[in-house]
């Protein structure tokens, strides 16, 4: 393909999605590359990620019949993407399972449901892989969609969402301190992105009317959008990568006053990714909020009917991840095909060579200081023999 082809493809997906509401290709736990695939490389995927608090009553009055909650989120995502040219792959990502406890009639319509299982489906198209100065820096871009596929909606602890067809668009930089073998030393990846909520009318609370088995449904008057955020770093070593993430979202126009989860918010995230092969890693991380508390949806939506203090959106949330190469594709920075002729274990071999050299010259080094102190201890025993020998001939 020529480089106009790419240069009007990567305008197109100009720029792209954070992995806030899911994740694609050569990602961290919330911050993406601007690198793909390679052609015919697929990946499988899967994390999940939880918060608990125990909600007590918030305010001075406490009623007597009141009890505590042990409140919880609880999500589990599983997501393919799929390299089809040098710059462009594709990922599917299913939340199979999203459980912010239980959920009452009052707030979402109809019989509470516990869970979504499963909840919304998410598409990636994302071009990148666009390299400069040596490909030291690179470039990329995504676009995304949120299909709404779960049963409820306007959840709390999540990102907002109304249950309608979500897009968005974004742009992605890397910085790779190693650009041949990138995977081998530190990089840096920034990530922007604009995400429309496309949620006019959509139905966000439900309450019983003034008549037995009449309603009132409030809707959204107009449609949200939002900037996100973010910036990675990480510093790998043999068997684990060390990750530090900071993301965040910034509402351009902020959701209805019955939208949860419609505040600002800010993370920073420390994650490690333990490598025990190149096919197979896995992912530990811990998702801190560093903004504010503050709730600005309407006092009308509460949890479980109680005034609790339940945040928004939870102050931290562990992750936990397992990522697999199901077929490497042309990708030969892992391996490739039985590993033959692969970089990487060329790299490995003459590293190993390296090292055995300069135990070797570390070895003989000892054997040359060995001999010269046997030599000298040699000399000085001679030197004392004849000085015996002189005083006993006397």
């Amino acid at each position: 393909m020529s480089k106009g082809y790419h240069l009007a493809l990567l305008l197109m997906l100009l720029p792209c999605l954070l992995f806030a509401d899911g994740f694609g290709s050569k990602s961290l736990l919330n911050v993406q590359s601007a690198s793909t695939l390679k052609p015919r490389r697929l990946d499988f995927r899967t994390n999940m990620k939880f918060y608990t608090k125990v909600g007590d009553f918030l305010g001075q009055n406490k009623p007597a019949d009141f009890s505590t909650v042990n409140y919880w989120d609880v999500q589990a995502n599983a997501l393919v993407t799929y390299g089809f040219t040098e710059h462009f792959d594709a990922s599917l990502n299913l939340r199979v399972y999203q459980d912010v406890h239980k959920r009452n009639e009052a707030r979402t319509g109809g019989e509470p449901s516990e869970f979504n299982a499963p909840d919304d489906l998410f598409l990636y198209l994302k071009a990148g892989s666009f390299g400069f100065s040596n490909d030291k820096l690179m470039i990329g871009g995504q676009g995304a969609l949120r299909i709404p596929t779960g049963q409820d909606h306007n959840y709390p602890l999540e990102n907002y969402t109304a249950g309608s067809l979500e897009f968005g668009l974004g742009f992605l930089f890397s910085y790779y301190n190693d650009p041949f073998l990138p995977d081998r030393d530190f990089s840096f990846h920034f990530n922007t992105g604009w995400w429309y909520h496309n949620d006019a009318g959509q139905t966000l609370a439900v309450f019983p009317g003034a008549n037995p088995g009449e309603t009132v449904e409030f809707k959204s008057e107009s449609n949200a959008s939002a900037l996100r955020y973010g910036l990675g770093f990480t510093y790998p070593t043999d068997l684990f990568d060390l990750n530090f993430e900071v993301w965040g979202n910034n509402f351009v126009s902020q959701p209805d006053s019955f939208a949860i989860s419609r505040e600002n918010y800010a993370y920073v995230t420390p994650s490690i990714r333990f490598k025990p092969r190149w096919w197979i890693n896995f992912d530990l991380g811990l998702d801190l909020r560093v903004s504010s508390d503050t709730d600005e949806t309407s006092s009308l939506i509460t949890f479980e009917g109680q005034n609790l203090d339940i945040p928004n959106y939870a102050s931290w949330k562990m992750t936990l991840g397992a990522n697999f190469v199901l077929n490497a594709g042309s990708d030969k920075l892992r391996g490739g095909v039985g590993g033959k002729g692969a970089i990487r274990d060329k790299v490995d071999f003459y590293e190993r060579l390296l090292q055995e050299r300069d135990k070797t010259r570390s070895i003989e080094e000892e054997l040359r200081r060995l001999k010269r102190e046997r030599e000298q201890a040699e000399k000085e025993l001679e030197e004392l023999r004849q000085l015996l020998d002189e005083e006993g001939g006397n």
